[in-house]
């Protein structure tokens, strides 16, 4: 039986946004696939909301139970591409506090992409959960943190923590913006995992993505948007990039 594969995924959405099409494809050719996301705890409950997790939470239109609702989303997500779901107990970036004094590390939009060493303890808290939790001989999946985003950082750094192989995948949306370069994120040497992604895949990526109706507008317009994005993502690999997802 083929070696189960884990994915890191960052938020609930990061891994079926960059690589749900890959994640569809191996389920189907009978590979086990688990998506565990990181940042999926709830905001502390002795500690007021900051201005800015009100104005995120007003953009999502979920009310304030958020983990759960998008704990939810991520499920059926999971269950198109036949992968499992696994959730951590962190919260989001626009939950954690400067320890002792409570006071946010994501005050304004800037914020989310400037990672913080006083948040260190979390990479090291997280790793020590990977090295504890993970399935035996699985191949594991981690973000390159293309954009900077302070969970996708947090999260390759604590897959780094385990000193294992480890592959890496390109952070969607942020990899298809046009200052982005992927060579400048993919060692010239790295070894590239190949899988081509069938039609049947690309659809059933689409519709992943298309269960997390709390995030489709921070990206697109509308769900049909969206699936003409993917479509245009899934093109670009086919032509470009000969079906690579993966490098370690």
């Amino acid at each position: 039986m083929a070696e189960p594969w884990v994915y890191l995924s960052p938020h609930f959405d990061d891994v079926v946004l960059s690589v749900g099409g890959l994640v569809y494809e191996q389920v189907q050719r009978g590979t086990a696939v688990e998506i565990w996301t990181i940042c999926a705890g709830s905001a502390p409950a002795n500690i007021p909301l900051s201005p800015f997790a009100q104005s995120q939470h007003a953009v999502w239109k979920i009310g304030d139970d958020v983990p759960k609702i998008r704990g939810r989303e991520d499920i059926a997500a999971c269950q198109i591409l036949g992968a499992h779901p696994h959730h951590l107990s962190v919260p989001d970036c626009i939950y954690r506090t400067l320890p002792g004094i409570n006071e946010p590390f994501v005050k304004t939009e800037q914020d989310l992409f400037t990672p913080n060493a006083d948040e260190d303890y979390f990479t090291i808290q997280v790793g020590e959960y990977l090295q504890t939790n993970l399935p035996p001989g699985c191949q594991l999946a981690a973000p390159l943190g293309i954009g900077h985003h302070r969970d996708h950082i947090l999260t390759r750094k604590a897959a780094e923590h385990l000193r294992m192989p480890l592959w890496y995948y390109a952070d969607y949306p942020y990899v298809g913006q046009t200052t982005v370069k992927l060579s400048d994120w993919v060692k010239p040497d790295a070894f590239e995992y190949e899988m081509s992604i069938s039609s049947n895949g690309l659809q059933a990526w689409q519709n992943s993505i298309a269960c997390y109706d709390s995030q489709i507008s921070m990206f697109w317009k509308s769900v049909e948007n969206m699936r003409i994005a993917i479509q245009m993502y899934w093109d670009s690999i086919h032509l470009l990039r000969d079906d690579v997802f993966l490098w370690k």
